[in-house]
């Protein structure tokens, strides 16, 4: 997958390289070469705010007998994650009932549990099926003999920029460490007790070992005449971990067409009658951002 910008009016050009190293429906490992940190730092922020998830959003509490109050367990059920597929629903600012609630934008869910025993997410009917708690396991609250829990809630869909409870995944990116490995017998037996024993095979210090789960992090500092590191400053380790509402690749490409949406809008917004007033406001933005680093 590549990310390409031609030079145009003096913009200088940059071609950013995307290369998978692992790949499963939770974790999306990739290598971005060619790229700056403001870039890579864009990506991670479009994830975390702008990918919209299904969350629920609304609880009417019919009975509740167990320990907790209607508002712990109602922030209970809004964290729990939702399979969300794109394109499937609309966000509630961007639907046509505009925010009155309708089964475009809004998905219904009930509960009713009696004790004693644990009460389940999977104990959440919802009435798409496509739309369902991702673990079923993750526990809601313990009811005790004769305790009953019957709520009615709603899910919408929205960013994470709104509340963290729709935000996708987590995500961190690092440089791509550069490891100098001397393997000097007598430095390695010295500070052999300092490493982690996961990272030495055959009485060496492995490369392989060191680069799985960042392993090189552990013995950073430790002897440099044994394990010296450096950093790429054009090349990233980026990490995508799904909180399950949509696999980890889908993530990505929905945070780069929200992306592509905003150049969009703002080059439309730069060509029309609003020239002046858009201009303002970036260098309004811009004056804020400086003040908040002094």
């Amino acid at each position: 997958m590549d990310v390409e910008k031609k030079e145009e009016r003096g913009v200088e050009e940059f071609k950013m390289e995307f290369k998978i190293i692992k790949k499963t429906d939770g974790l999306l490992a990739l290598e971005l070469s060619e790229a700056c940190e403001a870039e890579v730092n864009t990506i991670r922020r479009l994830i975390i705010s702008e990918v919209p998830t299904m969350a629920i959003e609304e609880v009417e509490f019919i009975k509740n007998d167990s320990a907790l109050f209607d508002e712990m367990l109602a922030n209970r059920l809004g964290l729990i994650p939702l399979t969300t597929e794109a394109g499937l629903y609309n966000e509630v600012d961007e639907c046509k009932c505009k925010g009155k609630g309708c089964p475009l934008c809004r998905v219904e869910f009930s509960l009713k549990a009696k004790g004693p025993g644990p009460i389940y997410a999977s104990e959440l009917l919802s009435k798409d099926e496509k739309v369902k708690p991702v673990f079923d396991k993750i526990p809601i609250v313990k009811l005790l003999e004769g305790q009953e829990l019957i709520l009615n809630a709603t899910a919408i869909l929205n960013r994470g920029k709104s509340h963290m409870k729709h935000s996708p995944a987590a995500v961190f990116y690092n440089n791509k460490p550069i490891l100098k490995i001397t393997n000097d017998a007598k430095k390695l037996e010295q500070f052999k007790d300092k490493l982690p024993q996961e990272a030495i095979k055959d009485g060496k210090l492995d490369e392989e070992a060191l680069l799985k789960d960042n392993l090189y992090e552990a013995c950073e500092g430790v002897c440099e005449e044994l394990l010296k590191i450096d950093y790429e400053e054009d090349k990233f380790m980026f990490y995508i971990e799904s909180f399950g509402q949509l696999a980890a690749v889908d993530v990505l490409i929905v945070a780069l067409e929200k992306f592509n949406e905003k150049i969009d809008a703002f080059g439309k917004a730069l060509k029309g009658n609003n020239t002046e007033k858009v201009v303002k406001d970036v260098v309004k933005a811009a004056k804020k951002v400086t003040a908040l680093k002094k």
